[in-house]
């Protein structure tokens, strides 16, 4: 069935409406409920699904890795993403192979691994603030990533947001403390004007944009 589907539709869509209650669970603060649902599909959905379809494995978990990442499981969701979504592409397609969302991978790793380290040393924080600074890396490439994978959860733009905060917070990060917050601000405020039209991923940028500022002052 998963194969018939994904030639109909080019991908899962019977699976991702299970990704999409996670969303309404967590709407609904039924917080149990949403990870129950992150766990029977990354338990169950994913690996009955084709390895190859690398973009259909970032439709079924892109709300699940957020919903991980909002209850104190960012490092096990940042272990799913490099063993469900970069793994099989590198075995199958190498490092040097294309699909839609894989500029998408890097951000999302880099937020996984600060959050899921907040107060603990990570290793490459140089390299995430060299990133960061850098302004050609703070664009969503390509632009329909950002509506399209709104659709799922939240703006791409609410990623580098929430990176830019993270950064903020950490002493390492002190001498630039202000510009990151700035950023973080700036991008959530995009994310909340570019998800107008998309009721949880409008939610969850006010919502974020309300703790980056609250934190601030």
């Amino acid at each position: 069935q998963h194969v018939a589907i994904c030639k109909a539709y080019g991908s899962d869509r019977v699976g991702q409406a299970f990704a999409h209650s996670v969303n309404w669970n967590q709407a609904l603060g039924r917080t149990d409920a949403a990870l129950e649902t992150c766990m029977y599909i990354i338990e169950e959905i994913v690996p009955k699904s084709d390895p190859r379809n690398v973009h259909n494995t970032m439709c079924l978990l892109y709300s699940v890795i957020i919903a991980m990442k909002d209850n104190e499981l960012a490092l096990e969701a940042r272990d799913v993403v490099l063993r469900r979504v970069v793994a099989p592409f590198d075995e199958h397609f190498g490092s040097s192979g294309s699909t839609p969302t894989k500029e998408l991978w890097g951000p999302i790793l880099m937020l996984l691994d600060l959050q899921g380290n907040t107060g603990k040393e990570v290793k490459r924080i140089d390299e995430y603030l060299e990133w960061v600074l850098e302004e050609k890396n703070m664009v969503i490439k390509p632009a329909i990533l950002e509506s399209a994978f709104g659709a799922f959860g939240v703006t791409p733009t609410a990623i580098l947001g929430e990176i830019c905060f993270n950064l903020a917070r950490r002493r390492e990060c002190g001498e630039y403390k202000d510009t990151l917050y700035s950023m973080s601000v700036a991008f959530m405020e995009k994310a909340v004007s570019n998800s107008e039209q998309i009721p949880f991923a409008n939610m969850y940028a006010k919502r974020k944009l309300r703790e980056i500022k609250d934190l601030h002052n």
